[in-house]
């Protein structure tokens, strides 16, 4: 067993304790992803030397008025995203042309993509179609990178439930 020190400071004094992980299975995007196929607009099209560019390592010279010179430096991002992996966090702006997008290869077509609606949705613990209520796609997107993911405020709330109730004894 992997034990790991745990410590916390309560009025100067520290105290310490041994603690035991609890492993949780993390559920990866190829769980997720929608496995018949996509409609062709979620596919990158001609724009892949553009999405190489902003998932790609960068250092670029900067200037911010004379004489100040800085280089703006960014790693690089997992270019398409593991199908084997969890997804990273989303963002609001997820399903543009931008860094933060994920971009997978398709399970049936094996051609680049982005995530579809349905499938960020499943990401953050949602139901299928949970903000298919007429909106705009790009605003689906939006409330699924605004979102809570439904699962980590579950056990959270579990967890707050314990401690009220062991107060209140």
């Amino acid at each position: 067993m992997d034990f790991k020190n745990a410590g916390i400071m309560r009025n100067g004094l520290i105290y310490t304790e041994e603690v035991i992980p609890k492993e949780i299975k993390y559920t990866s995007l190829n769980k997720i992803v929608e496995k018949d196929g996509v409609e062709d607009k979620y596919y990158l099209g001609n724009n892949l030397e553009k999405w190489n560019y902003l998932k790609g390592a960068k250092d670029i010279l900067r200037k911010a008025g004379t004489p100040h010179e800085y280089h703006f430096r960014e790693g690089a991002i997992a270019f398409p995203d593991s199908l084997d992996k969890p997804a990273r966090t989303m963002l609001t702006s997820e399903g543009s042309l931008n860094r933060s997008t994920h971009v997978i290869e398709d399970p049936k077509s094996k051609c680049y993509r982005i995530l579809t609606p349905l499938e960020t949705e499943r990401i953050n613990g949602f139901p299928d179609n949970w903000t298919d209520t007429g909106m705009p796609q790009s605003f689906r997107y939006f409330c699924m990178g605004n979102a809570l993911v439904v699962g980590l405020i579950e056990k959270m709330g579990e967890r707050l439930n314990k401690i009220f109730e062991s107060e209140d004894n």
